[in-house]
């Protein structure tokens, strides 16, 4: 979907905006969180949503020059509603199509990549995880790993049933739906790439920061 606003010439600002809060900001993720890990967990999971949609996204949008929007992004602009090439149900199928022979042999080929380093990524937990060093890594590794919607909840709720501390456990909660490496590398393809570097960048901050939140509000 966030390629196919880009490529439909959608600006940068809400084409981020749909990417980051579509994840973070899931209203049935938000309610299964809230039973599971308690509902100050979702309290904080909406303010970095906020944070990512309304400031991050808006930040983007203004370090982005026309000449660095990707050719195709700009044509397609230029060309939404001057062309016909069929029914609606056709393009879409035409569509899905182009995207799907070029992004699922890329997606797989990094996940699997991402999986064969899980070890690294996902060291094993003690009761002693906690501290700076282990908010650090981990928000690292939820920055650039993959995980289904909803996937960071089970994954929290597991590490911290093995000693993980609220520090570690909040920015992996914050940093693992929004972006990975796989859709960093294939957005990439219509948004430009200091742009995803000052997202990847924020995202990592804003890991940091619920981290210290959490510490501080003794969740």
């Amino acid at each position: 979907m966030a390629l196919g606003l880009a490529r439909s010439g959608s600006a940068v600002g809400p084409t981020l905006a749909y990417w980051l809060g579509n994840p973070i900001l899931n209203p049935a993720t938000m309610v299964f969180m809230g039973f599971v890990l308690g509902w100050r967990w979702v309290g904080l999971r909406l303010f970095v949503g906020l944070l990512l949609v309304f400031v991050v996204a808006h930040l983007a949008n203004r370090f982005v020059r026309s000449d660095e929007l990707p050719a195709n992004a700009v044509q397609a602009a230029a060309a939404v509603g001057t062309r016909d090439d069929g029914s609606i149900a056709l393009r879409w199928l035409r569509g899905l199509w182009e995207l799907s022979i070029g992004l699922i042999p890329e997606y797989l080929a990094i996940v699997l990549l991402l999986g064969a380093a899980r070890a690294w990524l996902f060291p094993a937990v003690t009761p002693q995880a906690s501290g700076l060093l282990w908010t650090i890594g981990l928000t690292m590794a939820g920055t650039l790993f993959v995980i289904p919607t909803a996937g960071e909840i089970p994954i929290v709720q597991t590490l911290m049933a093995f000693g993980l501390g609220v520090g570690p456990a909040a920015a992996l909660l914050t940093t693992l739906p929004p972006v990975s490496l796989p859709s960093l590398v294939m957005v990439g393809k219509s948004v430009p790439v200091r742009v995803l570097v000052f997202v990847a960048a924020s995202v990592f901050t804003l890991g940091l920061l619920s981290a210290a939140i959490a510490v501080g509000l003794g969740f």
